[in-house]
Order: C-alpha cells, then sequence, then structure tokens
C-alpha cells in the first residue's frame, strides 16, 4: 500500500463542518473532542483535527464561515464521508444567507453522495424556533438525503445524540448511549442547593431527603480542597459521589442498575462541573439550572 497509507488510513472518516461566521462550528467540534464548552476565535481559512474513538479515527476540517473563506468548502468535499452543515437558530436575521450558501453545496453533496447532518445550533437561546420551521425555511423536505439535530454547544444540549448520529453517518456503527446516574445535584460552594436533575421523581427525591448525604455536603463544603472526591454509601439508594471543582459541588448517584462502573461516573461528574466552570456560569448563577438541565441530556 506504500509508505504512506497511514495518511488514507486517517482521512477515510473525514467530515467537513461548514456554516456562516459565528454559528458555532469551532465550539461544537471542540465539545464533541473535550466534552464542555469552549469560547474559540473565528476560524482563519480551515483548521483540521482528530479524534479516536472506538479504536476508529475521524478527522474534522473546521471551515472558517467568513464570506471570503466560503469558496473553500467545495475544495475540502473530494473525500468527505459527511458535511455538518451549521444553523445558528438564533440569528433569523442571517436565513438567507445560509440557505443560499447551503444551496451552493448540495449538487456537489447529492452527486458524490455525501451525507448532509444538520446542527442546528444554540438551542439554548431560540428553542421556540422549531425544526419544523427551519426545515420549511431551509427547504431541507426537497433534499433526498440529510439529518437534522438540534444542539447547543454553549450548554451542552442534545450533544451525545448529535454525536451519536455524527459517528453512525462516518463509520455505519453505532454507539450505545449509556446512563452514569440515577440523580445529579449541583451546590454552591456554601452547600446551598442550585439544581438536581435525575431520572425520575423518586430518584430526585432520594437525592433530595438523604440525610446522611446531605450532611456529607455540609462537611464537604467546609473543606478546601477542590477536584478531590468523596464517596457515601446509602442502604437504600447506592452510592453518592460529590466532588467539589473552585465554584460549585457536584454530587451524582450511582448504583449497580446502571451497568457502568463507577470511576466513569465520577469522570462524567467530574467533566460537568469543568463544563459549569468553564461556561463560567458561577457569575450567574440563575442560569445554572439551565445548563445543567441541557448537559444532563447527555448523561441521564
Amino acid at each position: 500500500m506504500g509508505i504512506f497509507s497511514f495518511l488514507r488510513n486517517k482521512t477515510k472518516n473525514k467530515s467537513i463542518f461548514c456554516g456562516l461566521d459565528s454559528s458555532g462550528k469551532s465550539t461544537i467540534i471542540s465539545f464533541l473532542q473535550e466534552g464542555k464548552f469552549v469560547e474559540h476565535v473565528p476560524t482563519m481559512g480551515k483548521n483540521m483535527s482528530e479524534m479516536e474513538v472506538q479504536g476508529i479515527h475521524l478527522t474534522f476540517f473546521d471551515m472558517g464561515g467568513q464570506s471570503h473563506f466560503r469558496k473553500m468548502w467545495l475544495g475540502e468535499m473530494d473525500d468527505t464521508k459527511c458535511v455538518v452543515f451549521v444553523i445558528d437558530k438564533s440569528d433569523s436575521a442571517r436565513y438567507s444567507e445560509a440557505k443560499a450558501e447551503l444551496a451552493k453545496l448540495i449538487p456537489v453533496i447529492e452527486k458524490k453522495k455525501i451525507k448532509l447532518l444538520i446542527f442546528a445550533n444554540k438551542h439554548d437561546i431560540s428553542a421556540d424556533v422549531s425544526l419544523s420551521s427551519l426545515i420549511e425555511t431551509f427547504e431541507l423536505d426537497k433534499l433526498s438525503n440529510f439529518e437534522i439535530v438540534e444542539i447547543s454547544a454553549k450548554t451542552g444540549y442534545g450533544m451525545t445524540d448529535a454525536f451519536i448520529r455524527f459517528y453512525s453517518i462516518l463509520t455505519g456503527q453505532k454507539i450505545k448511549k449509556n446512563s452514569v446516574a440515577k440523580a445529579i445535584s449541583i451546590y454552591n460552594t456554601q452547600g446551598t442547593p442550585l439544581t438536581v436533575q435525575g431520572k425520575n421523581d423518586d430518584d430526585i427525591k432520594s437525592t433530595q431527603f438523604e440525610g446522611g448525604f446531605l450532611s456529607a455536603i455540609t462537611a464537604f463544603a467546609e473543606t478546601k480542597v477542590n477536584n478531590s472526591c468523596v464517596k457515601f454509601e446509602s442502604p437504600q439508594n447506592g452510592t453518592f459521589l460529590i466532588l467539589k471543582s473552585k465554584n460549585f459541588i457536584g454530587a451524582l448517584l450511582w448504583n449497580d442498575a446502571l451497568e457502568i462502573p463507577i470511576d466513569v461516573s465520577e469522570e462524567a461528574l467530574k467533566e460537568l462541573l469543568d463544563h459549569l466552570e468553564s461556561s463560567k456560569v458561577y457569575k450567574a448563577p440563575d442560569s445554572v439550572p439551565l445548563i445543567v438541565e441541557h448537559y444532563c441530556t447527555n448523561i441521564l
């Protein structure tokens, strides 16, 4: 196969992310890779990044969205399996511009039989904009093959489901979405509850009224050590994991019924706290419940 065969292997699962400037392409890619919100400056030209999932190599091309970079999009489509087109749901004033740019890609997408996946981003700002209205506005119903997913790369809403669709399109394989907790609670560093999310009402009540667990939270709030995890065993409910970051205390309820190792749940709780810190919601505590609710669509 020649000395450069490894290059061909690395690019066989290639995708390109297109969309107008400020639609969130770079933020989406970094969230897929790191599991948290990361702020980005506008992409100049194009950026390539890679990741490996279950032994399969994925290559992302983040295409600059400014008008003078859009002519580069078509040049990357020859060996592409999937085009991800990102729409900013919150910016209806630019829908017609985004529609026109997507229309330029459609003939090549259909000719080369490339999969088209549309991410309707910024759901946290514009949850009232329905998928059906976007399909109508962008005339997607005229296309022979496309998928559209609502997400928020700011809050994390729907990102796991989006990645599952993206991975399946690229590889033809499916990944199982695991639940890592029965319930998750977030507190400030004084131990005051900010929000609780659970798979059902019983799990939420168990988390809210477990006396020993709440005592552990209060005691943990008095420590000055961040990024350390303590465990509280509950005979009735399972194991509570408690983790402290700079501005938050997170608690997660785990039990054997989840069928995943407890250290996986611990890592998921750490990633949630990292996401809250990177999102800087400690500056606006009222937004914590929404951020946590959206992020928990990925892990509950």
